[in-house]
Order: C-alpha cells, then structure tokens, then sequence
C-alpha cells in the first residue's frame, strides 16, 4: 500500500498556467520530495463528464491503494467529490485531507449545508487564511489548518534589486486577465495619473491568460487604450521573478470578496516588487500596509490613482519596501509551508 495519492488537476498533455493547475502540481512535487516517488501517485480530474463518470471507480481505487487521499477539488468539483470520498470512507477508514485553493469554500458551505456536512467529515482541512479558517470555525468546522499558497521561485538577491527611477514608471498586473481581477481599474488608474500629471509618467503592461468568455470584452478595452497600456501574454509559472523583477511595483485590484491567497503576491514578493493591492481580507493577511506593500479600499478606482501620484512623487515608498518583500517571499517556498501537511501524515 503506498502512502498518499493526489486528487487534482494536475491537466497532464496540457499547457496550464492558472492557480489551480499551479498549486496541483506543486502540492504534489513536494509530497514526492518528502516521501519519494514510489509512495506517492497522481490522479488527474480533467476531463469533465467522462472523469465524472468514472469517479467512483476511481475513489474505490484510491481508497483501497492509499493510506492518505490528498484532494484538491475546484469549485464545480467539490460537491461531488468530497460526498463520494466521505462515503466510500466508511468502508476503508482511510486519512482524508483536503487542500482548498482559493477563498471561496466558507462561502460555499454556508450556501450548501450538506457539503458542510462532508467537510466536517474529513480528517484535515488546509485553507490558505486565518480569515478562511475563523469563518469556517464559525460554521463548526474545527478540522481546519491555515497552509498558506506557496510557490518554486528564485527568490531575487538582495543585490540586483534595482534602484532606479525612470519615467515612465513601469507597473504590471500579473493573473487571469478578467473583470473581476479588477484589470479596468488598473487601466483606469493609470490613465487618470497620467492625465493629471501631464505626460507619460506611468506604463501598464498587463501578463496572464484571458478569462475565457471575457475575450472581447478585453479586446474592446484594449482597442481604446494609449499606447501606454499594453498586453504582454503568458508568462510560464517558473518565470515570474525573471519577468517582474524588471518592474517597479505590481498592481492587483482584484474586486473578488472571496479572494484566496493569490500567487501573484508572492511572484510580486520573490522579485522584490512591492503590490498595490485591494484590501480585501486575503490581501490583507499578506500585505503589511507601508511595509510590504500598498492596500486600498476594494471597488473604488480614485485611491489606487492616488497612490499612483504619490509613488509618482516620493518613489522611495516603493523602494524602500523591496528588501522586506524579499525577505517575506521567503517564507512560502514550498519546502517551508507543505509541513502543514506532512505533519498529519505521519501515521
């Protein structure tokens, strides 16, 4: 019997660059760092209704093989998988854990009480938040941990971060390129700073995949926009401290009220880019205002352009930052979060 296999989207054959993909596969490289190749397996969910169809046939498989069933279900999976996994349970008396990606799962509970029901099932419940974890307490989940978001990167020396200050000012957003991340405001703040100053102080280069459905709205947006804002693409997940490191700050106005511990913040952090984020209750958890980075008030445009022409002014509120976003990327590298994990695996 091996000792742990891993339920997620792994999207093996595929070119996957989102969050969910991202987190899979490196829950499972360091899994496979800790207990070696040949005690740990990897199932994929992808495949939409024929990975449904075979769904209990493969919980069965897991179930009898393993003696630990890692789970990473996204939202349309979850309500179908976690009542499947509990119940088949009974039987094997297996060790459940299910790693939660994104902040959306305290929601979701209190929306649908019987999947609560299977949660409080589980043996353990990694969440990315204190914020996640005292909701959920608050529903009488109590079989939670806090194991927050990590990522592979090369952290920047300290001695390549860049003083320089040259106009325009280069910021970027760096996730899925959609409404709700808040890439308008982004747009809207830097064009209303450069209005007000006069000239070209700033420039927006937007990174990451279209939000499918959303590809004319932003083909719309950006057919309006200066020649200050552009579109720069995909960037590979292993390549994010490379390409940012080049900037001066990163902007993340994400207008989701459950957003979960973004990777972008630790990318930002890695390459010692200080983000000006919304100050929703993840964000907030990671950014020290003034310290490690800029939060303002969630849904409101006029702020963000504000800080714009304050850092446009007094650069040094960014520049004095980047040492201690370095310092903190620090402490989510996977080999220094995933003992959240192994250390309920020890039996």
């Amino acid at each position: 019997m091996k000792k742990v296999i891993i339920l997620g989207h792994f999207a093996f054959g595929k070119d996957k660059a989102n969050g969910q993909t991202i987190k899979t596969k490196i829950v499972a490289q360091e899994l496979i760092r800790v207990y070696g190749e040949e005690q740990v397996t990897c199932e994929d969910t992808m495949g939409g209704w024929k990975f449904l169809l075979r769904l209990p046939y493969i919980l069965l498989r897991m179930l009898r093989h393993h003696r630990h069933i890692v789970v990473l279900p996204a939202y349309k999976g979850v309500r179908v998988i976690l009542p499947l996994l509990t119940l088949f349970n009974i039987v094997f008396n297996r060790r459940l854990h299910y790693v939660v990606i994104g902040g959306w799962l305290p929601n979701y509970v209190r929306r649908f009480p019987l999947l609560r029901c299977s949660v409080k099932a589980l043996d353990h419940v990694y969440v990315e938040t204190h914020h996640m974890r005292d909701d959920l307490l608050t529903q009488g989940v109590n079989n939670v941990h806090v194991m927050p978001n990590c990522k592979s990167l090369d952290i920047l020396d300290p001695a390549d971060l860049s003083t320089t200050v040259a106009e325009p000012l280069a910021l970027c957003t760096f996730s899925r390129v959609m409404q709700e991340k808040g890439i308008e405001d982004a747009i809207t703040a830097v064009n209303a700073a450069n209005q007000h100053l006069g000239h070209k102080a700033f420039r927006l280069d937007i990174y990451g995949m279209v939000e499918p459905g959303q590809e004319e709205w932003f083909s719309t947006l950006m057919r309006q926009q200066p020649e200050t804002i552009s579109y720069c693409g995909i960037v590979p997940f292993d390549q994010s401290t490379t390409i940012l490191c080049n900037y001066f700050a990163l902007l993340f106005p994400t207008r989701f009220l459950t957003e979960g511990f973004a990777g972008t913040l630790i990318d930002a952090m890695a390459a010692g880019l200080p983000p000006i984020a919304t100050d929703c209750p993840s964000n907030a958890e990671l950014i020290d205002n003034g310290v490690n980075g800029l939060l303002y008030p969630m849904f409101s445009v006029e702020p963000l352009t504000q800080i714009l022409l304050n850092i446009h002014l007094s650069p040094d509120i960014i520049l004095n930052m980047r040492s201690t976003c370095l310092r903190r990327a620090a402490d989510f590298l996977p080999q220094n979060v995933i003992h959240v994990l192994t250390d309920n695996m020890q039996e």
